[in-house]
């Protein structure tokens, strides 16, 4: 089967043009059909803008093929990178599991981790957008297995207290260490409730005149915060979650465990009592989830768990586009290449040719013979050489 110098240029031309697609063009295709959503009656200037995306799952060298942690890096890459430059987000949060292996990591394994994040999550400039991260059970550990090392490590690396409150635009943001709410009198655990308590005094500003308890029931100062944390706030299952992604088999899926998928409610009433959030955001479960909680206040709070941003952990990973301002906000998914769709490019990438260079050979063995018998004087027709063969020597 000689192939022509034009041919193969041609089938060169053609693979060429597929790796370019599925590797670059598809990314600015599926992102370029997002926008952050609408708010209304709201001053451009009172507007923020978020990139909220979770569970990146940087693989180590125990859990993860070379392939395999090549192939789901430059995933993530060209799906921030592009996100970033089409959409120009004011602030980017990660909610944790960066890492994959953070937990056991050696300084070394640890700090060749860190490298790959800053080229994957890297940014136009090197203070826009702003990227904020909390810790994940993956990066510092579950709750038996968390270390006051672990947990320093990542804070000073990442430069992500525990408690985080600020604002932006006017706009209060929490953003918590939910592995460390345990609330079992642990070192990492009790300074955890101690600052949270901080937190929430800060937000309603009370006179040294009025105690903890009653400072508590007082409204907050500002506009309600927006939480961001790892796990998501409690909740039995995801058999009232709303959402198009949802985890396959919600059915079927069993209670959740405290404290392991979700936090415990007693954790839960903790956060919801002390920073009454208007919206919250979490990860943790690899799988999309919303639903409204009425723990720990009188008022519900809506909750967004956001899937996997990962081809490891999702086949359709997404990340979550907020948009803010001190009266309303809104939020939308943003849905990323699938990874079937990529494989199955593939794959009809490297058939065409070779049916194209194949199809001589089939049509000749295939192609309708009419022969004339001597011995009955009729025509026939056969298909197959083989039998065409075999009966002429019978």
């Amino acid at each position: 089967m000689a192939i022509t110098a034009k041919v193969g240029a041609i089938i060169f031309i053609w693979l060429t043009a597929f790796v370019i697609f599925n590797e670059y063009v598809i990314y600015y295709a599926s992102i370029w059909t997002c926008s952050f959503p609408q708010v209304v009656d709201t001053s451009e200037n009172d507007i923020v803008r978020a990139m909220i995306l979770t569970d990146p799952h940087l693989l180590g060298e125990k859990r993860g093929a070379l392939i395999d942690r090549l192939r789901r890096e430059w995933q993530m890459e060209r799906s921030f990178q592009t996100a970033v430059s089409l959409l120009n987000p004011d602030v980017v949060f990660i909610l944790g599991d960066i890492m994959d292996e953070g937990q056991d990591a050696s300084q070394e394994d640890f700090d060749f981790a860190l490298e790959r994040y800053h080229r994957i999550f890297r940014r136009p400039e090197s203070e826009s957008p702003p990227v904020f991260v909390v810790a994940g059970n993956h990066d510092i550990g579950f709750h038996y297995h968390m270390t006051a090392t672990n947990v320093e490590r990542f804070e000073k690396v990442f430069t992500a207290p525990s408690v985080q409150v600020f604002s932006l635009k006017n706009i209060p943001f929490v953003l918590l260490n939910s592995v460390g709410l345990e609330k079992d009198g642990c070192p990492v655990c009790s300074a955890m409730e101690s600052r949270i308590r901080e937190a929430g005094l800060q937000l309603r500003q009370c006179g040294p005149e009025l105690t903890e308890d009653t400072c508590l029931k007082q409204p907050l100062a500002d506009t309600n915060p927006v939480l961001l944390q790892h796990y998501p706030l409690y909740r039995s299952s995801d058999i009232l979650c709303k959402g198009d992604d949802l985890a396959p088999d919600v059915m079927n899926q069993g209670e959740f465990r405290e404290s392991w998928e979700v936090l415990s409610k007693e954790a839960t009433e903790l956060v919801l009592s002390h920073f009454r959030p208007r919206v919250a955001f979490s990860g943790h479960t690899h799988h999309g989830c919303n639903i409204m909680h009425h723990l720990g206040t009188p008022y519900p709070t809506e909750e967004q768990t956001i899937a996997s941003f990962s081809w490891r952990n999702k086949n359709n990973p997404n990340f979550v586009m907020l948009t803010i301002s001190s009266k309303d906000y809104s939020f939308d998914k943003c849905y990323l290449p699938q990874e079937t769709s990529v494989l199955l490019c593939y794959i009809l990438a490297v058939l065409a040719p070779l049916l194209y260079l194949l199809w001589p050979y089939i049509v000749r063995r295939w192609r309708p013979q009419t022969s004339y018998n001597l011995k009955d004087q009729t025509f026939w027709t056969q298909y197959d050489r083989l039998d065409w063969k075999s009966r002429k020597g019978t």
